[in-house]
């Protein structure tokens, strides 16, 4: 009768953590370490983030060189800018390896300078790609990638470095240091901006703050939930190797609040799946942290709502009543 009432117990226990529904998912976004302290591979490769806590996963070499922008389309595919050869590629998500949109180098059509790009997908369908230096926007094609620019040059009056949408919203993040003519970093645009995307023009919401200082540029996503999210490329004067950022950032002031250190300098790109909030959008499954143990060896934690956890949950409640059972009861 013992037993029983313990495996009831544990039974009803494991059923009310069901009912209750999963607990709060920790967010997990994409990024490509385009400049660092890495050598080799290891830099210029894709990795997986845990936005709540920074732990970071190597998942693979990209193969192109400063990758600044990152965005899921409504299918799930990832795409990329490289800012170093102007190509639009898309990015297997389980290699890290990028093919060229179109299958040809060079296909964003622009001139062999710097940009620094920051992408997105808007609810339309449209990949829509910000220039830091050029202070405008354009539109990618998702058959050649070709950029063609939306309104005038430099009509965002800012130089924006990151952009995520949210239904029919379009946000974007400014540069917070850029370089002067004598070499310095210098405090540029660290703030919150709103922008029409369809007249390439930008609004100031808010400052970010000091939490998000010292960074360069940085990658911008929504969640599923609608939060805000950037991963900066931290630089100051006189240090090196400073590590990438998480913030979270209030959309009705720009205030933006450290999450957590990430797990390698250079992540000036943000993507998370599914993001959107387009009406009527189909939900994508969510990525999942990676199945096999890390490079440092250790295994993946197992979620508090996963049914292996309540089995294990199970089990714990039932030993101390089965271990006390005496031989008989048994």
């Amino acid at each position: 009768m013992k037993t029983a009432h313990l495996i009831v117990s544990a039974l009803m226990l494991a059923l009310v953590c069901l009912s209750a529904g999963p607990a709060a998912a920790q967010p997990y976004g994409y990024s490509v370490n385009s400049r660092g302290n890495l050598e080799g591979d290891a830099q210029n490769a894709l990795w997986q983030v845990n936005l709540a806590t920074g732990e970071s996963e190597r998942i693979g070499p990209t193969r192109f060189f400063d990758m600044e922008g990152l965005a899921f389309a409504p299918d799930g595919t990832l795409y990329g800018a490289s800012d170093e050869n102007k190509t639009l590629v898309t990015i297997n998500t389980n290699s890290g390896f990028s093919s060229p949109v179109g299958g040809v180098l060079f296909n964003m059509n622009v001139p062999l300078e710097p940009m620094d790009f920051g992408m997105t997908f808007a609810c339309d369908g449209r990949l829509l790609v910000v220039s830091a230096i050029r202070q405008s926007l354009f539109a990618a094609s998702l058959t050649n990638g070709e950029l063609s620019r939306i309104g005038a040059g430099g009509s965002l009056g800012a130089p924006i470095t990151g952009i995520a949408a949210w239904g029919d919203e379009v946000y974007g993040l400014g540069q917070g240091q850029v370089r002067n003519d004598a070499d310095r970093l210098v405090t540029a645009a660290p703030n919150l901006y709103r922008i029409d995307p369809a007249t390439a023009t930008a609004v100031l919401i808010g400052p970010l703050g000091p939490e998000a200082a010292p960074y360069s540029n940085a990658g911008l996503a929504f969640d599923s939930d609608g939060n805000l999210w950037a991963l900066t490329d931290r630089l100051e004067e006189g240090r090196t190797g400073i590590a990438s950022a998480i913030l979270r950032i209030d959309t009705e002031t720009g205030h933006a609040r450290k999450i957590a250190d990430a797990g390698a300098v250079g992540f000036e790109s943000l993507a998370i799946m599914p993001e959107s909030g387009c009406p009527g959008a189909e939900p994508i499954p969510s990525p999942v942290p990676p199945t096999e143990p890390s490079e440092t060896g250790k295994p993946p934690a197992i979620p508090v709502n996963h049914p292996a956890a309540l089995i294990l949950l199970v089990l714990a409640l039932l030993a101390p009543g089965l271990w006390t059972l005496s031989p008989r009861q048994r």
